[in-house]
């Protein structure tokens, strides 16, 4: 038996461009061919993404263990790895992937964020060097990354490990 909505719902549906209610009908057909709601969507694709994140450190350690080691390729990866977990911190933050550009992620970093370390000027530092290792052919040297590729681990290591006990505090994302 249909249920009576509040008018105020009518009418929001009454007035309800043909964009909104081609999302609206997105939603519906998400949750009945997933068998899930969209808030437990939204928290598998939260979950996925960190995962990716995970996925980009653990392919920075293996270039750091390589013979010879990468450094240029491992401060990109360790970069892609913070820029992965925090994009997924802020999506759940802000219930929407609306600030996923490079320059704006760590001005977006959530307001209940464990605070401690200064993470928008670690995630800005991080990609500063990842743009310099990726764009820039000075200094030719692999040996002169290391140091910057060994400093940019720790701070990718501390960076998954605070943004997955944020995400598993956030309801159990993780």
């Amino acid at each position: 038996m249909p249920r009576v909505l509040p008018n105020n719902r009518l009418n929001r549906l009454a007035k309800a461009t043909n964009e909104q209610i081609k999302y609206w009908k997105e939603g519906v057909s998400l949750q009945n061919d997933s068998g899930q709601t969209v808030p437990q969507l939204i928290n598998k694709a939260v979950a996925d993404r960190w995962h990716f994140a995970y996925e980009h450190r653990h392919n920075a350690n293996k270039l750091l263990k390589s013979k010879p080691p990468l450094y240029r390729s491992a401060i990109s990866r360790y970069y892609y790895a913070m820029y992965h977990a925090m994009r997924a911190c802020v999506f759940v933050f802000n219930e929407g992937d609306d600030h996923q550009q490079h320059s704006e992620l760590q001005s977006h970093i959530p307001k209940d964020f464990p605070p401690g370390s200064n993470w928008k000027n670690i995630l800005k530092n991080a990609r500063e060097l990842r743009n310099r290792a990726d764009y820039e052919p000075y200094p030719k040297s692999n040996t002169a990354w290391k140091r910057d590729a060994l400093n940019l681990k720790k701070d990718a290591d501390l960076f998954l490990s605070t943004t997955r006990t944020y995400l598993q505090n956030k309801g159990g994302i993780l």
